[in-house]
């Protein structure tokens, strides 16, 4: 069962498009709103697309991006942080967590397709 679970979760981080259509396909039977479940698909699996890259940057290049990819997500909180403050003299934490988390989506997701077509070429050529 462990192997079962842990050949799901490889499966998930290798392949995050499909763990993407999976959420919004069960989120979308259950609450017959796409939008809603685009979202919730969205947030659910911004782990998973840093995760893919990180390995994908790992496999290619051998290189270790851990602490710059935590160095990215700090930044663009930061970024992001201000930004709120400025528009808004309140700072409302969910709101700045869920616009850095959505944005992570936005840049990682062009990253993964980005480095699989990379690798992909460069395995074949090389």
């Amino acid at each position: 069962m462990g192997d079962l679970a842990i050949g799901f979760i490889a499966t998930l981080i290798t392949a995050p498009i499909l763990g993407l259509y999976l959420v919004y396909f069960v989120l979308v039977k259950i609450t017959k709103s796409k939008q809603y479940a685009f979202k919730t698909a969205v947030d659910y699996t911004v782990f998973l697309f840093i995760m893919s890259v990180y390995f994908l940057c790992r496999e290619i290049w051998s290189l270790e991006i851990g602490s710059f990819v935590l160095l990215f997500l700090l930044l663009s909180a930061t970024i992001f942080t201000i930004v709120h403050w400025k528009h808004n003299d309140d700072i409302q934490i969910k709101k700045v967590f869920k616009s850095v988390w959505r944005f992570q989506f936005v840049v990682y997701l062009p990253l993964y397709f980005i480095l699989t077509i990379y690798g992909l070429v460069f395995r074949i050529f090389s």
